[in-house]
């Protein structure tokens, strides 16, 4: 080895030149003092894969703060942020979207009560207009298309909350406890279907018998006795009538309650005919000179009460019928309403709540819903086999 300076002569061991004093840099030393800059172009000139890696990095730095705000939104339920699936072609129309709907198998009950409810119109429209049956069963049907326009609309939604009593939580002890369990479930269930309307709201009605119910697209309902019940309990519930929200098992609910507003209308013109023909019979009465214009007002005033307690009777029974038939498949609707509940990840606390349900019913519509519903223990048992599944599956 000799020195780069004045050429002379150096041994292995010397650290500066004898001749001249250079200090003696080895290649061993160069090597290690390489500034880290220059070693990165290197490595990158001798391997050039690791150039597409560093241009994939921003996208995987993006991936991460997506997953971020994903988990954030899952901690404070922000459902405004989920995106809405609307059908497309004809089925966003929604009374077009029902009307199709209606061709399934399991709406045949419902069908035969719009079939039976025209019939009833249109005997009706032939026999005050004097019409030809034809005619009249064709205005009978125009009318009740247009009965159930308003059915499935928010207008039908809006005269089915105030029939039952809904209003707007206003208690802030109510809100405080209710509305994060509903935030809760609701982000939950439009995750699980995107589906569900965004603008869905909750109410409360004076009901003391706990329960809960959906209606329309944008209701969910419940009464003053569910506060007694837990949290879980609660939530349980609520992620059920999402599951109806969902399933778009309401409509039948609409239809009964707001589509036979037709026939409920008939009922009151024969209440106001009793009405104003027992007025006319009364002033007739006043002008007779016996007993017998006594006898004729009595017997004028009860049938008028008879006339109105049958056609009152009837209208009742009438409802009660098309809850009948349009419910009569509604044990497939709950079976999947406790399933979607389940899925959310409430089945538990599900069983728990149906395990003790007590033996008072809800009042009003919701009441004859109620009875057409599937035994609790049948329920209880087809959760704790859905959930079993569903574990044995993860396994």
């Amino acid at each position: 080895m000799y020195c780069k300076n004045c050429g002379q002569k150096i041994d292995d061991d010397d650290l500066f030149c004898g001749n001249c004093g250079t200090k003696i840099v080895r290649k061993s030393e160069t090597a290690a003092y390489v500034p880290k800059q220059t070693q990165n172009i290197q490595q990158n000139i001798e391997q050039p894969w690791n150039t597409q890696q560093n241009i994939e990095q921003p996208r995987n730095t993006q991936q991460n703060i997506n997953r971020t705000k994903e988990a954030v939104d899952d901690i404070n339920y922000d459902y405004t942020k989920l995106p809405t699936e609307k059908p497309s072609g004809i089925k966003s129309f929604y009374f077009m979207d029902f009307l199709i709907r209606l061709g399934n198998k399991e709406n045949i009950p419902l069908c035969i009560y719009l079939v039976l409810n025209v019939l009833l119109i249109g005997a009706f429209v032939t026999a005050v207009c004097a019409l030809p049956v034809g005619w009249g069963m064709a205005a009978a049907l125009l009318l009740y298309i247009a009965s159930i326009s308003i059915a499935v609309s928010p207008i039908g939604e809006y005269i089915l909350r105030r029939q039952n009593g809904c209003k707007k939580i206003e208690e802030a002890a109510v809100i405080e406890r209710l509305e994060p369990l509903f935030r809760e479930v609701y982000y939950k269930a439009k995750k699980q279907n995107p589906s569900i309307s965004s603008d869905v709201r909750l109410f409360i009605n004076e009901d003391e018998c706990p329960n809960a119910f959906a209606t329309g697209r944008r209701t969910v309902c419940v009464t003053r006795g569910l506060l007694t019940w837990s949290d879980a309990e609660i939530k349980a519930a609520l992620g059920h009538e999402f599951g109806h929200l969902a399933h778009k098992d309401t409509d039948r609910i609409l239809v009964v309650a707001i589509g036979n507003t037709v026939i409920a209308g008939i009922c009151y013109m024969f209440q106001i005919a009793a009405i104003v023909m027992d007025v006319i019979i009364a002033i007739s009465s006043l002008f007779m000179r016996n007993d017998s214009g006594f006898w004729v007002r009595m017997v004028s005033a009860l049938s008028r009460f008879l006339t109105v307690i049958v056609i009152r009777a009837f209208n009742r029974i009438w409802t009660q019928i098309g809850v009948l038939l349009c419910m009569k498949t509604s044990r497939g609707n709950e079976y999947q309403a406790d399933e979607f509940s389940c899925r959310l990840g409430y089945g538990d606390a599900l069983c728990q709540l149906l395990s003790t349900l007590p033996s008072a019913k809800p009042k009003g519509l919701f009441a004859n819903l109620a009875s057409s519903h599937p035994a609790s223990e049948d329920r209880v048992a087809r959760i704790q086999a859905s959930m079993q599944a569903n574990t044995i599956s993860a396994e």
